[in-house]
């Protein structure tokens, strides 16, 4: 747990610098890449899942019955990552390195304010993927860079990018409409509709209907298709929690401030943001679904990185502080629900 908290901490101290000068800190965002794969690399036997991807890693050379269908690109990596050294260290160092490095290399490309979008990413409950969910870590790491594909109209890029993502986890081709996102203007007053209707379906549950979609579903893979069916029989709403209304609280203010920051990639980003913000809340009913939304929700650390870079010091303190406060508080619930993780 203490490792944990001092990298919250040294994030934390070093974010709040970055908001005071209002400028790039190139070396603390890479004294902050090595921090991460530290932890990651050295973490033991902590995370959830970490032990299934022991076995996985240990197995490879061994045993392939029951990785038919597995994420093909994860599959080559970890072959690769063991015929060089067999080590469990190793691989998860090679994989904090891969993982974390697209996406801080991500947020070098797409932020004002690096070091705050790095803070948000990873003290929401990225550091948490990073260790459980190493596939979609991957696959939200390339899905990042692409979005500056995007930006910089380079469409062989992105597409190649999503390409790539996908064969860590087939959940990141939800990014492949973003490329014609770009352009498509979405007024302030739609942007607020669609947040406050998907809001309602926090209090709404339609398990029932995606068990029988599920269940009566033949186009899924075979290993997919193993998962959504092992997933919807343990199905659960997540509930109404503070983070919602958070999400709600600074969508809102990212709305309103994007006339002020008048920003093309701003507006671009804002929109995928909202798009993530409401399918969070519709899938509310689905705790594994809602994994699919981190490509949008883990864009919030930019926008908040443009609307301090464009504000005065006394607001740019609060939003930040505001925003550390709501981590911290997230972090202390994952910590009381998750003391798997913290050992």
């Amino acid at each position: 747990m203490t490792y944990y908290l001092v990298l919250y901490l040294y994030s934390l101290a070093t974010s709040l610098l970055q908001v005071l000068l209002n400028k790039r800190i190139s070396l603390l965002l890479f004294s902050l890449f090595l921090a991460l794969i530290a932890v990651l690399a050295f973490r033991g036997s902590d995370g959830v899942d970490t032990e299934n991807y022991l076995t996985f890693f240990n197995d490879i050379g061994y045993k392939e019955e029951g990785y038919e269908g597995l994420d093909i690109g994860f599959l080559y990596l970890s072959t690769l990552i063991k015929w060089i050294k067999n080590s469990e260290v190793f691989y998860f160092l090679c994989i904090a390195v891969l993982s974390v490095g697209l996406k801080l290399k991500a947020m070098d490309k797409l932020s004002p304010l690096p070091l705050v979008s790095a803070f948000v990413l990873f003290g929401t409950y990225f550091l948490s993927l990073e260790a459980n969910q190493i596939r979609q870590a991957l696959a939200l790491g390339v899905g990042l860079l692409s979005l500056h594909f995007i930006i910089k109209r380079k469409r062989l890029w992105f597409f190649s990018s999503i390409i790539l993502a996908a064969t860590f986890h087939v959940s990141s081709i939800i990014l492949l409409p973003a490329w014609w996102l770009f352009d498509f203007k979405i007024s302030r007053k739609r942007l607020l509709l669609i947040l406050g209707i998907s809001f309602l379906f926090v209090f709404i549950s339609l398990v029932d209907v995606f068990q029988f979609s599920v269940k009566y579903a033949f186009f899924w893979g075979q290993f997919i298709f193993s998962k959504l069916l092992n997933y919807a029989s343990k199905m659960e709403r997540v509930g109404f929690s503070p983070i919602q209304l958070w999400y709600v609280f600074i969508s809102v203010v990212f709305i309103i401030e994007r006339k002020r920051i008048n920003n093309q990639t701003y507006s671009f980003l804002l929109n995928l943001f909202i798009i993530g913000v409401a399918m969070n809340f519709f899938l509310n009913s689905f705790s594994y679904m809602i994994r699919i939304t981190y490509y949008f929700i883990a864009i919030e650390g930019v926008l908040l990185a443009y609307l301090l870079k464009n504000s005065k010091l006394g607001t740019r303190i609060v939003f930040f502080l505001l925003a550390a406060i709501m981590l911290a508080l997230k972090n202390f619930k994952y910590y009381n629900a998750n003391l798997e993780f913290f050992q």
